[in-house]
């Protein structure tokens, strides 16, 4: 249970960091117009021959992908991959053992 409220932590922050945009947009005022929304397919995992990862798809916006990583020992950790335009795909590597345990993307 531990793990999962640290998980949620993890996306809780990210969305505040992220302007509240992780896979929807961020509310816009009146003045500003309708801000892009974010649109996402399910993110796969991915497995290398250095460890595991996810890869996400996105439109709407640009975005970059992150994931949540998992250790052994029971460490979490976020990891971000690279910046994608909409319909790209942005993948993230997770460190050598770990596994992923959530992801998605962010607007940016």
């Amino acid at each position: 249970m531990r793990a999962r409220y640290r998980v949620a932590a993890v996306s809780a922050s990210l969305a505040l960091a992220g302007g509240g945009a992780v896979g929807v947009a961020a509310p816009a005022s009146a003045s500003e117009g309708a801000a892009p929304s974010l649109s996402c397919d399910a993110w796969r995992y991915e497995r290398g021959s250095d460890g595991h990862g996810a890869s996400i798809t996105c439109y709407g916006s640009s975005f970059t992908g992150y994931a949540v990583c998992h250790q052994p020992d029971g460490y979490l950790y976020l990891r971000f991959g690279n910046r994608a335009r909409s319909g790209g795909t942005s993948t993230v590597w997770c460190g050598r053992n770990a596994e992923v345990t959530d992801a998605g993307a962010i607007r940016s």
